[in-house]
Protein backbone atom coordinates (compact mmCIF):
# COMPACT_ATOMS: atom_id res chain seq x y z
CA UNK A 1 0.00 0.00 0.00
CA UNK A 2 1.22 3.52 -0.82
CA UNK A 3 0.98 5.60 2.37
CA UNK A 4 1.74 9.27 3.01
CA UNK A 5 2.29 9.89 6.72
CA UNK A 6 2.45 13.39 8.19
CA UNK A 7 4.85 13.29 11.15
CA UNK A 8 4.98 15.77 14.09
CA UNK A 9 8.71 16.20 13.44
CA UNK A 10 10.75 13.54 11.62
CA UNK A 11 11.64 9.89 12.25
CA UNK A 12 14.51 9.47 14.73
CA UNK A 13 13.86 12.91 16.25
CA UNK A 14 13.86 13.42 19.99
CA UNK A 15 10.77 15.20 21.28
CA UNK A 16 7.31 14.62 22.68
CA UNK A 17 5.49 11.33 23.06
CA UNK A 18 3.67 12.07 19.80
CA UNK A 19 6.99 12.20 17.98
CA UNK A 20 8.03 8.77 19.23
CA UNK A 21 4.56 7.31 18.66
CA UNK A 22 4.50 8.49 15.05
CA UNK A 23 7.92 7.00 14.41
CA UNK A 24 6.78 3.65 15.83
CA UNK A 25 3.86 3.63 13.37
CA UNK A 26 5.83 4.47 10.23
CA UNK A 27 8.61 2.04 11.14
CA UNK A 28 6.08 -0.72 11.73
CA UNK A 29 4.31 -0.06 8.43
CA UNK A 30 7.59 -0.20 6.50
CA UNK A 31 8.59 -3.43 8.24
CA UNK A 32 5.21 -4.87 7.19
CA UNK A 33 6.01 -4.22 3.54
CA UNK A 34 4.23 -0.93 2.86
CA UNK A 35 5.68 1.98 0.88
CA UNK A 36 5.67 4.92 3.28
CA UNK A 37 6.53 8.52 2.47
CA UNK A 38 6.93 10.67 5.57
CA UNK A 39 6.05 14.34 5.38
CA UNK A 40 8.10 16.07 8.09
CA UNK A 41 7.27 19.33 9.82
CA UNK A 42 10.96 19.64 10.61
CA UNK A 43 13.83 18.20 8.65
CA UNK A 44 17.01 16.63 10.04
CA UNK A 45 20.23 18.55 9.49
CA UNK A 46 21.99 15.32 8.60
CA UNK A 47 20.72 12.30 6.72
CA UNK A 48 19.08 10.11 9.39
CA UNK A 49 18.75 6.35 9.44
CA UNK A 50 15.27 6.08 7.99
CA UNK A 51 14.82 2.36 7.31
CA UNK A 52 13.94 2.93 3.65
CA UNK A 53 11.54 5.78 4.43
CA UNK A 54 11.22 8.55 1.89
CA UNK A 55 11.22 11.95 3.63
CA UNK A 56 9.63 15.13 2.31
CA UNK A 57 9.76 18.47 4.10
CA UNK A 58 6.54 20.41 4.70
CA UNK A 59 8.05 23.84 4.15
CA UNK A 60 8.69 26.52 1.59
CA UNK A 61 5.35 27.83 0.37
CA UNK A 62 4.02 29.80 3.36
CA UNK A 63 5.37 32.25 5.92
CA UNK A 64 2.34 32.31 8.20
CA UNK A 65 3.40 32.97 11.83
CA UNK A 66 0.97 30.41 13.30
CA UNK A 67 2.56 26.97 13.00
CA UNK A 68 -0.58 24.89 12.49
CA UNK A 69 -2.09 27.38 10.04
CA UNK A 70 1.18 27.31 8.10
CA UNK A 71 1.17 23.50 8.03
CA UNK A 72 -2.42 23.43 6.77
CA UNK A 73 -1.41 25.74 3.93
CA UNK A 74 1.64 23.60 3.14
CA UNK A 75 -0.47 20.44 2.94
CA UNK A 76 -3.08 22.05 0.68
CA UNK A 77 -0.40 23.13 -1.81
CA UNK A 78 0.63 19.46 -2.13
CA UNK A 79 -2.77 18.00 -2.99
CA UNK A 80 -1.50 16.85 -6.38
CA UNK A 81 1.38 15.02 -4.65
CA UNK A 82 -1.02 13.19 -2.38
CA UNK A 83 -2.78 11.70 -5.40
CA UNK A 84 0.21 9.34 -5.60
CA UNK A 85 -0.94 7.57 -2.44
CA UNK A 86 -3.72 5.22 -1.40
CA UNK A 87 -3.89 6.74 2.09
CA UNK A 88 -2.82 10.04 3.63
CA UNK A 89 -2.51 9.77 7.42
CA UNK A 90 -1.81 12.83 9.57
CA UNK A 91 -0.56 12.33 13.11
CA UNK A 92 -1.20 16.04 13.64
CA UNK A 93 -4.84 16.52 14.65
CA UNK A 94 -4.93 20.28 13.78
CA UNK A 95 -4.51 19.39 10.09
CA UNK A 96 -8.19 18.39 9.79
CA UNK A 97 -8.99 21.36 7.46
CA UNK A 98 -6.16 20.50 5.06
CA UNK A 99 -6.80 16.75 5.12
CA UNK A 100 -10.45 17.46 4.39
CA UNK A 101 -9.34 19.26 1.21
CA UNK A 102 -7.18 16.27 0.30
CA UNK A 103 -10.19 14.05 1.00
CA UNK A 104 -12.12 15.75 -1.78
CA UNK A 105 -9.96 13.76 -4.20
CA UNK A 106 -11.88 10.61 -5.11
CA UNK A 107 -8.80 8.40 -5.29
CA UNK A 108 -7.23 9.30 -1.90
CA UNK A 109 -8.39 8.23 1.56
CA UNK A 110 -7.62 10.40 4.59
CA UNK A 111 -6.96 9.40 8.21
CA UNK A 112 -6.44 11.72 11.19
CA UNK A 113 -4.96 10.62 14.52
CA UNK A 114 -6.82 11.94 17.55
CA UNK A 115 -3.83 11.85 19.90
CA UNK A 116 -4.76 14.98 21.87
CA UNK A 117 -7.66 17.41 22.13
CA UNK A 118 -6.48 19.98 19.58
CA UNK A 119 -9.29 18.98 17.22
CA UNK A 120 -11.87 20.38 19.65
CA UNK A 121 -9.99 22.63 22.11
CA UNK A 122 -7.70 25.55 21.16
CA UNK A 123 -5.78 25.06 24.44
CA UNK A 124 -5.47 21.33 23.71
CA UNK A 125 -6.38 20.33 27.27
CA UNK A 126 -10.20 20.52 27.49
CA UNK A 127 -9.89 22.30 30.82
CA UNK A 128 -12.35 25.18 30.94
CA UNK A 129 -10.64 28.15 32.62
CA UNK A 130 -7.91 25.65 33.60
CA UNK A 131 -10.20 24.28 36.30
CA UNK A 132 -12.81 21.80 35.12
CA UNK A 133 -13.37 19.40 32.26
CA UNK A 134 -15.04 21.05 29.28
CA UNK A 135 -18.03 19.07 28.01
CA UNK A 136 -19.37 21.33 25.29
CA UNK A 137 -18.02 23.92 22.91
CA UNK A 138 -19.27 27.29 21.71
CA UNK A 139 -17.53 30.29 20.19
CA UNK A 140 -18.25 32.56 23.16
CA UNK A 141 -17.22 29.92 25.68
CA UNK A 142 -13.92 29.27 23.90
CA UNK A 143 -13.18 32.98 23.56
CA UNK A 144 -13.84 33.50 27.25
CA UNK A 145 -11.56 30.60 28.20
CA UNK A 146 -8.71 31.59 25.89
CA UNK A 147 -8.65 35.24 26.90
CA UNK A 148 -8.96 34.62 30.64
CA UNK A 149 -6.47 31.78 31.04
CA UNK A 150 -3.52 33.44 29.35
CA UNK A 151 -2.90 36.22 31.86
CA UNK A 152 -0.31 34.24 33.81
CA UNK A 153 1.58 33.38 30.65
CA UNK A 154 4.78 35.36 30.18
CA UNK A 155 3.80 36.18 26.61
CA UNK A 156 0.06 36.70 26.95
CA UNK A 157 -0.58 38.37 23.58
CA UNK A 158 1.31 35.73 21.62
CA UNK A 159 -0.27 32.86 23.55
CA UNK A 160 -3.80 34.21 23.15
CA UNK A 161 -3.34 35.00 19.46
CA UNK A 162 -2.00 31.50 18.83
CA UNK A 163 -4.96 29.88 20.59
CA UNK A 164 -7.45 32.07 18.72
CA UNK A 165 -5.91 30.96 15.42
CA UNK A 166 -6.14 27.36 16.65
CA UNK A 167 -9.83 27.96 17.37
CA UNK A 168 -10.24 29.20 13.81
CA UNK A 169 -8.77 25.94 12.50
CA UNK A 170 -11.09 23.92 14.75
CA UNK A 171 -14.14 25.76 13.44
CA UNK A 172 -12.97 25.29 9.85
CA UNK A 173 -12.42 21.59 10.45
CA UNK A 174 -15.85 21.04 11.99
CA UNK A 175 -17.49 22.14 8.75
CA UNK A 176 -15.51 19.60 6.71
CA UNK A 177 -15.46 16.47 8.87
CA UNK A 178 -17.45 14.56 6.26
CA UNK A 179 -14.40 14.70 3.96
CA UNK A 180 -12.23 12.81 6.46
CA UNK A 181 -12.56 9.07 5.90
CA UNK A 182 -11.45 7.84 9.30
CA UNK A 183 -10.01 8.76 12.67
CA UNK A 184 -7.63 6.91 14.97
CA UNK A 185 -8.32 7.50 18.67
CA UNK A 186 -5.63 6.45 21.12
CA UNK A 187 -8.11 5.23 23.73
CA UNK A 188 -11.81 4.62 24.37
CA UNK A 189 -11.87 7.83 26.40
CA UNK A 190 -10.64 9.87 23.43
CA UNK A 191 -13.23 8.27 21.15
CA UNK A 192 -16.02 9.04 23.61
CA UNK A 193 -14.82 12.62 24.04
CA UNK A 194 -14.63 13.40 20.33
CA UNK A 195 -17.97 11.70 19.74
CA UNK A 196 -19.55 13.93 22.39
CA UNK A 197 -18.22 16.96 20.50
CA UNK A 198 -19.90 15.93 17.25
CA UNK A 199 -17.42 13.62 15.52
CA UNK A 200 -19.08 10.66 13.80
CA UNK A 201 -18.62 7.70 16.16
CA UNK A 202 -18.58 5.06 13.43
CA UNK A 203 -15.60 6.77 11.79
CA UNK A 204 -13.44 6.56 14.92
CA UNK A 205 -11.30 3.45 15.45
CA UNK A 206 -9.52 2.93 18.77
CA UNK A 207 -5.90 2.00 18.07
CA UNK A 208 -3.46 2.44 20.98
CA UNK A 209 0.12 3.59 21.05
CA UNK A 210 2.75 1.06 20.09
CA UNK A 211 5.18 -0.14 22.72
CA UNK A 212 8.71 1.05 22.04
CA UNK A 213 10.72 -2.16 22.18
CA UNK A 214 13.66 -0.38 23.78
CA UNK A 215 11.68 -0.31 27.04
CA UNK A 216 11.09 -4.06 27.06
CA UNK A 217 13.95 -4.88 29.40
CA UNK A 218 14.32 -6.79 32.65
CA UNK A 219 13.46 -5.00 35.86
CA UNK A 220 16.56 -4.17 37.90
CA UNK A 221 15.37 -3.83 41.51
CA UNK A 222 14.48 -6.43 44.14
CA UNK A 223 11.49 -4.39 45.38
CA UNK A 224 13.02 -4.01 48.82
CA UNK A 225 13.51 -1.00 51.08
CA UNK A 226 14.53 1.69 50.42
CA UNK A 227 11.67 1.83 47.88
CA UNK A 228 12.55 4.05 44.94
CA UNK A 229 9.65 6.10 43.54
CA UNK A 230 9.85 7.71 40.08
CA UNK A 231 8.07 10.50 38.26
CA UNK A 232 8.81 11.21 34.58
CA UNK A 233 7.09 13.99 32.72
CA UNK A 234 6.60 17.69 32.34
CA UNK A 235 6.73 19.68 35.57
CA UNK A 236 3.36 21.42 35.36
CA UNK A 237 0.07 21.56 37.22
CA UNK A 238 -1.96 19.53 34.72
CA UNK A 239 0.41 16.63 35.42
CA UNK A 240 -0.25 17.02 39.15
CA UNK A 241 3.36 17.92 39.88
CA UNK A 242 2.27 20.65 42.30
CA UNK A 243 1.16 17.92 44.73
CA UNK A 244 4.02 15.51 44.07
CA UNK A 245 6.12 16.55 47.07
CA UNK A 246 3.08 16.60 49.36
CA UNK A 247 2.22 13.03 48.39
CA UNK A 248 5.81 11.88 48.80
CA UNK A 249 6.14 13.66 52.16
CA UNK A 250 3.12 11.82 53.57
CA UNK A 251 4.45 8.47 52.35
CA UNK A 252 7.95 9.24 53.63
CA UNK A 253 6.58 9.58 57.17
CA UNK A 254 5.45 5.95 57.09
CA UNK A 255 7.87 4.17 54.76
CA UNK A 256 11.52 4.14 53.75
CA UNK A 257 11.29 5.75 50.31
CA UNK A 258 13.14 8.03 47.90
CA UNK A 259 11.87 10.03 44.93
CA UNK A 260 13.44 10.71 41.55
CA UNK A 261 11.91 13.38 39.30
CA UNK A 262 12.81 13.43 35.61
CA UNK A 263 11.66 16.32 33.44
CA UNK A 264 11.51 20.09 33.21
CA UNK A 265 8.73 22.65 33.34
CA UNK A 266 7.31 25.75 35.01
CA UNK A 267 7.04 24.12 38.46
CA UNK A 268 10.75 23.31 38.76
CA UNK A 269 11.44 26.25 41.07
CA UNK A 270 8.39 25.46 43.21
CA UNK A 271 9.55 21.85 43.61
CA UNK A 272 13.01 22.95 44.67
CA UNK A 273 11.49 25.28 47.27
CA UNK A 274 9.22 22.55 48.67
CA UNK A 275 12.11 20.10 48.93
CA UNK A 276 14.25 22.67 50.73
CA UNK A 277 11.47 23.67 53.15
CA UNK A 278 10.96 20.03 54.12
CA UNK A 279 14.70 19.29 54.31
CA UNK A 280 14.21 16.38 51.92
CA UNK A 281 17.19 16.96 49.66
CA UNK A 282 18.70 13.64 50.75
CA UNK A 283 15.69 11.60 49.54
CA UNK A 284 14.43 13.64 46.56
CA UNK A 285 16.47 14.12 43.38
CA UNK A 286 15.50 16.41 40.49
CA UNK A 287 17.38 15.07 37.49
CA UNK A 288 15.99 17.48 34.90
CA UNK A 289 15.46 16.50 31.29
CA UNK A 290 17.15 13.27 30.23
CA UNK A 291 17.76 11.73 26.80
CA UNK A 292 14.94 9.43 25.73
CA UNK A 293 17.39 6.57 25.22
CA UNK A 294 18.29 6.61 28.93
CA UNK A 295 14.71 6.34 30.18
CA UNK A 296 14.34 2.53 29.99
CA UNK A 297 17.18 2.09 32.48
CA UNK A 298 15.75 4.83 34.72
CA UNK A 299 12.36 3.09 34.88
CA UNK A 300 13.88 -0.35 35.46
CA UNK A 301 15.91 0.88 38.42
CA UNK A 302 12.89 2.18 40.34
CA UNK A 303 10.25 0.29 42.29
CA UNK A 304 7.16 2.38 41.50
CA UNK A 305 6.17 4.90 38.83
CA UNK A 306 3.96 7.61 40.36
CA UNK A 307 1.65 9.70 38.18
CA UNK A 308 -0.41 12.34 40.07
CA UNK A 309 -2.01 13.83 36.94
CA UNK A 310 -5.09 16.04 36.90
CA UNK A 311 -6.15 16.18 33.28
CA UNK A 312 -7.49 13.31 31.19
CA UNK A 313 -4.50 12.02 29.27
CA UNK A 314 -5.41 10.91 25.74
CA UNK A 315 -3.28 7.83 26.41
CA UNK A 316 -0.04 8.35 28.32
CA UNK A 317 3.03 6.65 26.87
CA UNK A 318 4.68 6.78 30.29
CA UNK A 319 2.38 4.01 31.51
CA UNK A 320 3.47 1.68 28.71
CA UNK A 321 7.11 2.58 29.27
CA UNK A 322 6.92 1.84 32.98
CA UNK A 323 5.03 -1.42 32.50
CA UNK A 324 7.44 -2.62 29.81
CA UNK A 325 10.30 -2.36 32.31
CA UNK A 326 8.25 -4.22 34.91
CA UNK A 327 7.77 -1.12 37.06
CA UNK A 328 4.38 -1.01 38.85
CA UNK A 329 2.27 2.14 38.42
CA UNK A 330 0.33 4.25 40.92
CA UNK A 331 -1.81 6.84 39.14
CA UNK A 332 -4.81 9.07 39.59
CA UNK A 333 -7.87 8.06 37.58
CA UNK A 334 -7.35 10.04 34.38
CA UNK A 335 -8.53 9.25 30.85
CA UNK A 336 -8.23 5.55 30.02
CA UNK A 337 -5.41 4.83 32.46
CA UNK A 338 -7.45 2.05 34.08
CA UNK A 339 -7.75 0.25 30.74
CA UNK A 340 -4.00 0.48 30.24
CA UNK A 341 -2.73 -0.38 33.71
CA UNK A 342 -5.39 -2.85 34.79
CA UNK A 343 -4.03 -5.00 37.61
CA UNK A 344 -0.44 -3.86 37.06
CA UNK A 345 -0.78 -1.05 39.58
CA UNK A 346 -3.09 1.11 41.65
CA UNK A 347 -5.62 3.71 40.44
CA UNK A 348 -6.62 6.37 42.98
CA UNK A 349 -8.98 9.30 43.38
CA UNK A 350 -7.94 12.86 42.55
CA UNK A 351 -6.54 13.96 45.88
CA UNK A 352 -3.31 13.85 47.84
CA UNK A 353 -4.60 11.54 50.57
CA UNK A 354 -5.84 8.93 48.08
CA UNK A 355 -2.54 9.01 46.21
CA UNK A 356 -0.59 8.58 49.43
CA UNK A 357 -2.76 5.67 50.57
CA UNK A 358 -2.55 4.04 47.15
CA UNK A 359 1.22 4.28 47.15
CA UNK A 360 1.53 2.93 50.69
CA UNK A 361 -0.78 0.02 49.87
CA UNK A 362 1.62 -1.32 47.26
CA UNK A 363 4.93 -0.76 49.07
CA UNK A 364 5.82 -4.32 49.98
CA UNK A 365 7.91 -6.79 48.06
CA UNK A 366 5.15 -9.30 47.38
CA UNK A 367 2.69 -6.73 46.01
CA UNK A 368 5.29 -4.97 43.87
CA UNK A 369 6.62 -8.21 42.42
CA UNK A 370 3.10 -9.40 41.54
CA UNK A 371 2.29 -6.09 39.83
CA UNK A 372 5.59 -6.21 37.97
CA UNK A 373 4.84 -9.64 36.54
CA UNK A 374 1.33 -8.57 35.51
CA UNK A 375 2.74 -5.44 33.89
CA UNK A 376 4.96 -7.55 31.65
CA UNK A 377 1.93 -9.62 30.64
CA UNK A 378 -0.26 -6.60 29.88
CA UNK A 379 2.18 -5.01 27.42
CA UNK A 380 1.75 -7.86 24.95
CA UNK A 381 -1.28 -6.25 23.25
CA UNK A 382 0.71 -3.06 22.63
CA UNK A 383 3.49 -4.71 20.68
CA UNK A 384 4.16 -3.69 17.10
CA UNK A 385 2.97 -7.06 15.85
CA UNK A 386 -0.42 -6.53 17.51
CA UNK A 387 -1.03 -2.85 16.70
CA UNK A 388 0.21 -2.45 13.11
CA UNK A 389 -2.42 -4.91 11.76
CA UNK A 390 -5.05 -2.62 13.28
CA UNK A 391 -3.73 0.28 11.19
CA UNK A 392 -3.66 -1.97 8.13
CA UNK A 393 -7.29 -2.89 8.77
CA UNK A 394 -8.22 0.79 9.11
CA UNK A 395 -6.45 1.68 5.86
CA UNK A 396 -7.84 -1.33 3.99
CA UNK A 397 -11.40 -0.61 5.10
CA UNK A 398 -11.14 2.95 3.81
CA UNK A 399 -9.52 2.09 0.47
CA UNK A 400 -12.13 -0.59 -0.21
CA UNK A 401 -15.10 1.71 0.37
Amino acid sequence: MQIAFIHPRFPSAEGTGATHSATQIVTGLVNSGHDVCVYCTRFPEENPKTNDLELRHLAGTSNHPHTNTLLNKEVITRIDEFREFDVVHSYLTPLIPALAKVGECDDVRTIISLNAYSGICPKNDLLYLNQKQCERKSLLKCLNCVTKTGFKHSNYLYQSASELLSLRLINMGEKQLSNIDGFQALSPHVKETYSSFGFETDKISVIPNILDGRFDINHQTDFEEQFKILYIGSLKKSKGVDRLINVFSQVHKQADVSLTVVGEGPLRESLEKSIQERSMGDVVELKGQMPYTQLPTIYANHDVFLYPGRWNEPFGRVFLEAMATGTPVVSTDVGSVGDIIGDAGIITEQDTISLSKGLLSILDQQSLLACSLRAKQRIEKYRNSEVIPQFEQLYTTQTCE
